[in-house]
């Protein structure tokens, strides 16, 4: 039995593994169809853990902000249970002088998905974008919640 524990381990963590590097080529499609994505990541709600991230510029350390971004979508779902208890947030929008900061988190899934872009891309062209892919994302979160929560 341990020895069938150790190989069922080994093939778990060789899928998960798998599993990451396809999340990590969807972020890499995205951010080629859309030039003016400067990081994108898919990120852990409950621990704010950043599982695949694509970034164009050195400076931007998009794992280090995936906490934060986590405690901004529990707190946006709180706030929002609290004023329009019966509505679905769509997406999270953050903006700068420079920069834009979408959010979009499917109720009840692990994860989320982080887009940054430079102002100067069309915010509604993102958007849409995300929604493009994200029943690609969350087929991942369901293979990661029946196997390993």
């Amino acid at each position: 039995m341990a020895n069938w524990e150790k190989v069922n381990g080994k093939f778990q963590l060789c899928v998960v593994k798998l599993m990451i590097k396809q999340l990590q080529n969807l972020l890499g499609q995205m951010s080629k169809e859309l030039p003016g994505i400067l990081a994108a990541a898919v990120v852990t709600v409950e621990d704010g853990m950043s599982i695949a991230e694509v970034r164009r510029r050195e400076d931007i350390e998009t794992a280090a902000a995936s906490a934060y971004l986590a405690s901004i979508v529990k707190s946006n779902a709180k706030a929002i249970n609290l004023l329009a208890d019966d509505e679905e947030v769509e997406d999270i929008l953050i903006t700068t002088r420079q920069y834009h900061f979408i959010i979009r988190h499917v109720d009840d899934q692990p994860f989320f998905i982080f887009v940054m872009t430079s102002k100067e891309e069309w915010l509604g062209k993102a958007r849409l974008l995300i929604k493009k892919y994200e029943p690609q994302f969350t087929g991942f979160a369901g293979y990661f919640e029946k196997n390993y929560q």
